[in-house]
């Protein structure tokens, strides 16, 4: 069923984050996504997750089907006119305030927020805690189909925000030659960064890409309450990583998905310089001749 989407006249969010407090307050006025996603080997499904209990009128972003699908990379943006047909089928129009959450905490949530800001969206948030916060404070969930109002979305891609493999490969061809590049900061575990387990990949070696930096996107997390860490705890970690805030900073990952937690984390401390490596380590390692470093 189909009905026209109302046009609400709120401001932007003021931080990439909301609570659930928030979140419950506000639960009429916004545009709620579950965009739960995970690793084969977290063994759970998450279709079968959110048809058995989402947040009320939450609507399903499935991350794989909303990317290219003319690539063997994982979840790589979806072109551009692909974005705005499932964006609009889903009833989502550029007005409208979007609440994103996953069921980890903040995991897969943060690859769809900075996906909807690459194609120009405004006013939307992720969910600190997630789906495990909501449940925590004993808030309503439910098990039925969201009603999908009629709406048209037109994106405006924002190509700083993006860099490819192009860009990499200059970033260390001028660093190796002395010259000054962009910061690198890698979400994946440090046992995968220091190339001393393998790859959940098959056939990708472990390692990592010169000049990059190991920032675990758990460490991001208070492993405690499940929230996203102070922008005072954020700021301490860059500080002991010795990050240049004042310079650019290129977020990667895996396959583009927890980079986006270290991209939020960043947004978050109110830097504006911040940029994601669509197609991370899944392109980098995959390439042929790239020089790779271990521990």
């Amino acid at each position: 069923m189909f009905l026209r989407s109302a046009r609400y006249a709120f401001s932007s969010f003021p931080s990439p984050l909301v609570s659930v407090q928030y979140l419950k307050q506000n639960l009429n006025k916004v545009k709620v996504l579950d965009c739960s996603w995970y690793l084969p080997q977290m063994n759970r499904n998450a279709e079968l997750e959110y048809k058995k209990s989402h947040i009320p009128g939450a609507i399903r972003f499935d991350i794989d089907a909303n990317s290219l699908q003319e690539t063997t990379l994982p979840h790589m943006l979806p072109k551009t006119e692909d974005f705005e047909r499932s964006v609009s089928d889903m009833g989502i129009s550029n007005n409208d305030q979007i609440v994103v959450y996953d069921g980890m905490n903040i995991f897969s949530s943060a690859r769809v927020y900075w996906q909807f800001k690459y194609f120009g969206h405004k006013d939307i948030a992720v969910l600190d805690g997630g789906f495990p916060a909501w449940v925590r404070e004993n808030c309503a969930v439910s098990d039925a189909p969201p009603l999908i109002r009629e709406a048209k979305y037109k994106a405006t891609p924002q190509p700083h925000m993006l860099r490819d493999l192009n860009f990499i490969l200059k970033n260390i061809e001028n660093q190796n030659k002395g010259k000054k590049g962009d910061q690198v900061l890698d979400a994946r575990p440090a046992p995968r960064f220091n190339g001393e387990v393998p790859e959940p990949r098959p056939g990708l070696s472990s390692g990592h890409m010169p000049y990059s930096s190991s920032l675990p996107f758990s460490q991001l997390i208070d492993q405690k309450t499940g929230l996203m860490k102070t922008p005072e705890e954020i700021k301490e970690i860059l500080n002991s990583l010795n990050v240049d805030v004042n310079k650019n900073i290129v977020c990667s990952c895996g396959s583009g998905v927890t980079a986006s937690v270290i991209y939020v984390a960043l947004e978050r401390i109110g830097l504006k310089n911040i940029s994601l490596y669509d197609g991370s380590w899944s392109e980098y390692a995959a390439t042929k001749d790239v020089e790779i470093k271990k521990k």
